[in-house]
């Protein structure tokens, strides 16, 4: 056994016949004895997925004090809190501080909650022959060489090499993506690199057995199985960071460095004037902790945190906040088709009568046409020939072929439970994968009726008679070529097609076997069928093609059904290419970054190349958003930009793995979560500009004032207050700014466009220049013109005028900031919140200047009427001016397109 178990991790189990298999294992068809089982689990160990160590809560909360801006702001909060006995500031400061480490403290538990909930996908009991009897044990105590023994609606718990099989089938679809069951047979061995989904000789674990039974010597527990490998790749999956992290940080770092330089000369000129030491230390720490905008990573997460409760209405749920920013700037979706783009579910869609006539199921249902003679037969067969169960909630369950065609009968009228009471099953030959064929035998008035589905080949061999014009007539071979014309020409569609018959007996056969009752059949017609798009999906993609957002489409299905769905979609236009699995195996990632941008449409595809596409692409410089609801899908959905899972069909796995989660699993949901990403990230721009054009204007008032040898124009208090003033109500209010019209006619945002370009700082430049000017005009003109002088009381006075004109001009100004192409006089009722903080801002600074105890802790003298006019005039020239010049360069940038 140590031989075998050495080679065992070499060999391609699937290439093997059972025989081998069993040698290989050292096993045999009674199974293992009891002791062996018990010696192979200590040897192999458990068959569940291996814990991954774990970081203490400690050293996760402490990782996120990283940053070097939120290094600044701790510093910030201790001088704040003991130098400058600023408690109020000190404890905002240190509220915003913990609000982020909380925020991602609780988003890194993601992965471990992966690989826990990857761990429920094993059965809890697997049903066992242990020395020839059948014995029921616990999952995990699986090992390899045990028989396996599978019957209908088994979870399956490990990966195993068939021995036995009978009419097995196998839903595989949260594992390979492929919407039918596949159908298992133990005699049959495989090629060395055919993709999981091939493999009809093994069963995996993680998959769940839809019809039919078997028997599998497992090959693989733990770690080893399928699933195993997808946790593997999960738990080597490192930390992303998100294009909104990075341009935060960015950001962050740069307003940081600059502040940091302004406030350090500040502090050396005010000495070298002859202000004292302590005077102007506490003055710079006072300046600084106003020109590092603190409110930011606050308001970014309010932002977000609100986008997030939007997106919820629309039943997006996001469970990474930063991603709500991601999708706004994703380019290329990959998108699973199964339960993604498609309703997850067969459904009839044609219907060929024995005469050619093809009848398409919708248009007829809705045309309402006398049905005839045949068509009511065919219901009739499709409604009783089948497993299909109603359950106590009224829904039927069975294999999805037989499902579709339930349903089609009683889309006519046809309803199973009522024919089932006039026409009670009493006999049946089931379905076998030789014979393709499937028969009911049920009684009648007259005696009994005979129904059979199957391949056409199959029932056409079977039949006699062929129902035409209403009446039955001699089954030609003329009649045989026009049904294999139309099956064929249905076929070539990607249509699923299953052809019925029936006839009428006296009494019931001798002999219940397909040759003495599947004989001298009356055929009726054939059923075409497909798992249809959404009926929204292709609305969705032609919104991602006017927001320049590339789709394509990742399946585990076959290429023709792949192929036909993609181009009933829009989604692979001439000159798009489809890729198969095999093909991707073949070529890394590099071979195929030149050429992912042209294929639309991937078929037959595994885990591992769903993750080269997304890398291959990210490589490219998109920003990849995954869709996907299955387990195969899980590493995908972790190594994109954003994963989005759906919340009905997906599993537990795709959920906890990814970004996004649709709630109603609706492809048309990305749509609106994009413009509200977009929107959202609109509003970050709008209020990260508002306050750096604020900070900035902070810090020019103080190092003009310093070099032009002006009395220091403002207290730290008033610095600080102004900052709490502007880095609080104005800033959340533009960060709730509604979505402006053109948000989705915009192409997406580049992954590498900086928020503060070498434009953006110009621009921001000279708006905080101009705000600037206003205040230090006021300033001045309080003595020149209100007669002020700069010493004494008369010197708070100056001092309290250009400390309301700061404040003032920055609440004006934040209007200015809701569009950087419109005027701040268009739609000014469009944000109430904007409005709200307005009044409040101004109300607050008004008792800061006459409630005593606050003129007290703030320095402030009240202001008499010829001293607000100066404060009204100076707050307002400046903001209308950057408005104007707004709208002129607007202008020229439009005729130079």
């Amino acid at each position: 056994m140590e031989e075998s178990k050495a080679k065992r991790g070499e060999l391609e189990w699937h290439t093997l016949s059972g025989d081998d298999a069993l040698r290989h294992l050292e096993s045999s068809e009674s199974g293992l004895t009891h002791e062996e089982a018990k010696r192979r689990l200590s040897t192999y160990g458990p068959n569940r997925l291996p814990e991954k160590k774990k970081k203490s809560a400690f050293t996760r909360f402490a990782s996120q004090f990283k940053e070097l801006m939120i290094l600044v702001l701790v510093v910030a909060v201790l001088i704040s809190a003991f130098a400058l006995k600023e408690y109020l500031d000190a404890g905002v400061i240190m509220a915003i501080v913990l609000l982020n480490a909380i925020l991602g403290f609780v988003q890194q538990s993601r992965a471990e909650r992966a690989m826990e909930e990857l761990k429920k996908l094993s059965a809890p009991e697997a049903k066992v022959l242990r020395e020839g009897k059948k014995v029921i044990i616990k999952a995990e105590e699986l090992v390899p060489g045990d028989i396996l023994i599978i019957e209908t609606g088994d979870r399956i718990s490990a990966d195993c090499l068939l021995l036995e099989t009978a009419n097995l089938k196998v839903d595989e679809s949260s594992l390979t993506g492929e919407s039918e069951p596949v159908e298992k047979d133990s005699r049959k061995t495989s090629k060395k690199d055919v993709p999981l989904g091939d493999r009809v000789n093994m069963v995996f674990s993680g998959t769940t057995a839809q019809y039919g039974r078997g028997r599998g010597v497992v090959v693989s527990t733990g770690r080893s199985k399928e699933i195993g490998k997808i946790a593997e790749m999960l738990g080597e999956e490192k930390e992303t960071t998100t294009p909104l992290q990075l341009e935060l940080r960015d950001v962050g770092k740069r307003i940081v460095y600059i502040c940091l330089a302004t406030v350090l000369i500040v502090f050396v000129v005010g000495v070298i004037r002859g202000f004292r030491v302590s005077d102007m230390f506490l003055f710079a720490v006072s300046l600084a902790v106003a020109a590092i905008p603190e409110g930011l990573p606050a308001v970014v997460t309010i932002t977000l945190a609100r986008g997030t409760r939007v997106m919820a209405r629309e039943n997006a749920i996001i469970r990474n906040l930063p991603a709500v920013e991601t999708l706004g700037c994703a380019n290329f979706i990959c998108s699973d088709k199964t339960g993604t783009l498609t309703m997850n579910k067969m459904q009839v869609t044609d219907i060929l009568l024995g005469d050619g006539r093809r009848i398409l199921v919708d248009k007829f249902e809705k045309v309402g046409k006398e049905l005839p003679r045949t068509f009511e037969l065919m219901n009739m067969v499709s409604a009783l020939c089948n497993d299909v169960l109603l359950g106590e909630d009224g829904k039927y369950t069975g294999e999805a072929t037989e499902l579709a065609l339930v349903e089609s009968a009683s889309i006519f009228g046809n309803e199973k439970p009522e024919l089932e009471k006039q026409y009670p099953r009493v006999a049946e030959v089931p379905f076998d994968s030789e014979r393709k064929m499937m028969t009911t035998i049920h009684k009648s008035k007259e005696g009994y009726l005979v129904l059979s589905k199957g391949g056409l080949e199959q029932i056409l061999d079977a039949s006699s008679r062929i129902f035409l014009a209403d009446s039955e007539k001699e089954l030609s071979g003329e009649n045989k070529k026009l049904l294999v014309s139309g099956t064929t020409g249905l076929a070539s569609q990607a249509l699923r097609t299953i052809a019925v018959a029936y006839k009428k007996i006296d009494s019931l056969p001798h002999k219940m076997d397909p040759e003495t009752v599947e004989k001298e059949l009356v055929f009726l017609g054939v059923y075409a069928m497909k798992d249809p798009p959404r009926p929204e999906a292709e609305k969705a993609l032609q919104a991602c093609r006017k927001a320049k957002i590339e789709v394509a489409m990742i399946t585990g299905d076959h290429r023709a059904t792949a192929d036909a769905v993609a181009r009933e979609l829009g989604i692979r236009e001439p000159g798009m290419k489809l890729m198969e699995g095999y093909e991707l195996e073949r070529m890394s990632v590099e071979e195929l970054m030149p050429i992912v941008e042209r294929i639309k449409v991937y078929a037959r595809v595994s885990p591992k190349h769903k993750v080269k596409i997304v890398e291959a692409l990210k490589k490219k410089g998109h920003v990849v958003a995954m869709t996907g609801d299955g387990v195969n899908d899980a590493p995908a959905l972790q190594r994109s930009d954003i994963g989005v899972s759906m919340g009905v069909t997906g599993t537990d796995v795709s959920r906890e793995a990814s970004d996004m989660v649709l709630a109603d699993d609706n492809f048309a949901t990305i749509v609106s979560a994009v413009r509200e990403g977009r929107a959202i990230f609109s509003n970050l721009k709008k209020f990260i500009y508002f306050l750096i054009s604020c900070n900035i204007s902070e810090v020019l008032v103080m190092f003009i004032s310093i070099i032009s040898g002006f009395p220091l124009p403002l207290f730290p208090a008033q610095i600080l207050w102004i900052n709490l003033i502007t880095d609080g109500l104005p800033a959340l209010a533009l960060g709730v700014e509604p979505a402006e019209e053109d948000v989705m006619e915009r192409p997406p945002r580049k992954k590498g466009e900086n928020i503060l370009s070498l434009q953006k700082q110009r621009r921001l430049l000279w708006q905080g220049l101009f705000i600037t000017a206003g205040a230090l005009a006021s300033f001045v003109l309080s003595r020149y013109i209100l007669g002020y002088s700069w010493s004494g009381k008369e010197l708070d006075i100056c001092r309290t005028i250009l400390f309301s004109t700061m404040v003032f001009a920055q609440i004006f100004h934040s209007f200015n900031m809701r569009s950087e192409t419109k005027s701040i006089f268009s739609s000014p009722l469009r944000n109430m919140w904007l409005l709200c903080s307005f009044f409040c801002s101004i109300a607050l600074q008004f008792l800061v200047v006459y409630v005593p105890f606050m003129q007290k802790a703030f320095r402030t003298i009240p202001l008499g009427i010829n001293d607000w006019i100066l404060v009204i005039l100076c707050s307002i020239i400046p903001v209308l001016a950057i408005d104007r010049l707004k709208i002129l360069g607007q202008k020229l940038a439009s005729r130079k397109a």
